[in-house]
């Protein structure tokens, strides 16, 4: 399906893979079996090490959702975008479950805004790596509160 468009993605590396999302033709949307679901519609994709055009990714992004919309026949779903920063990728997925109950353990906070998510990604100075005094103990006892990280931002556009 995304055979012609890409000039689409303006040459950009990250871009073109994003559009490649398009080209698999499992992915769709599966009520009935949430883990095949997230299994066949997850895609990750590394960050370049040159960096990403932010304007050609997020334009990129809109168009897959356009046409995953039309894929689905009015099926509703969630096609949803995210940096896993302990990964250092970017990711994104189709579900048929909606915005506010994205499979995910932690939490998380939807924008309607691409650019969050990207401009997240490309400020990470060590995409994947976490360096050791970068990390924190969490207190895990009845005596202190319970620390959880801050919700991670998700872009999120529904398909109705």
């Amino acid at each position: 399906m995304s055979g012609g468009t890409g000039d689409f993605a303006g040459g950009d590396p990250l871009a073109a893979l994003v559009l490649s999302y398009l080209d698999d033709r499992e992915i769709e949307l599966r009520p009935d079996d949430p883990v095949a679901e997230s299994r066949a519609n997850t895609w990750h994709y590394a960050l370049p090490a040159a960096g990403f055009d932010i304007g050609a990714v997020a334009a990129t992004l809109e168009h897959v959702f356009r046409h995953l919309s039309k894929r689905q026949n009015g099926q509703p779903g969630t096609f949803y975008c995210w940096y896993d920063e302990q990964a250092g990728q970017l990711r994104c997925s189709l579900t048929s479950r909606p915005v506010d109950r994205l499979p995910f353990g932690g939490r998380y906070r939807p924008t309607t805004d691409v650019t969050e998510v990207l401009l997240q990604a490309a400020s990470d100075p060590r995409p994947g790596a976490v360096l050791w005094d970068e990390l924190t103990d969490l207190q895990d006892s009845a005596e202190s509160p319970q620390q959880s990280p801050a919700p991670f931002s998700v872009w999120v556009a529904t398909i109705s």
